[in-house]
C-alpha cells in the first residue's frame, strides 16, 4: 500500500512541476487570462497555445497589455522561447 502512495506522490508531483515549468521563461501576454462569462466582446487577440505549439486568435474581453494583434508578433516573442523536458522517473 506504501508504494502505491509513493508512486502517486511521486507522478502527481512530476505532472504539477511539468505543468509549472511549461510557461517558465515566457511572458504573460503570450497566456490568455481567464475569461469574464458576462463577456460578450468580439476582440481579437493571439495567444501561444500550449497544446499546438502555436499561436491562435483568441475572442474575448481583454485589457490593455493581454495577447498580441498580429500573430507574428506572438510567434515572435512566446514561440520557441522554452523546451519542455522531460521529467527523469524511476520508480522502485
Amino acid at each position: 500500500m506504501q508504494k502505491i502512495l509513493q508512486f502517486i506522490f511521486v507522478v502527481s508531483f512530476a505532472i504539477l512541476a511539468c505543468r509549472a515549468s511549461s510557461k517558465k521563461g515566457m511572458p504573460d501576454q503570450c497566456f490568455p487570462p481567464e475569461q469574464d462569462p458576462r463577456c460578450r466582446a468580439h476582440s481579437g487577440r493571439h495567444f501561444y497555445d500550449e497544446d499546438t505549439k502555436a499561436c491562435k486568435l483568441h475572442y474575448g474581453c481583454w485589457n490593455g497589455n493581454q495577447g498580441y494583434y498580429e500573430e507574428e508578433e506572438c510567434k515572435r516573442n512566446c514561440k520557441g522561447q522554452y523546451k519542455i523536458t522531460k521529467p527523469i522517473t524511476k520508480y522502485p
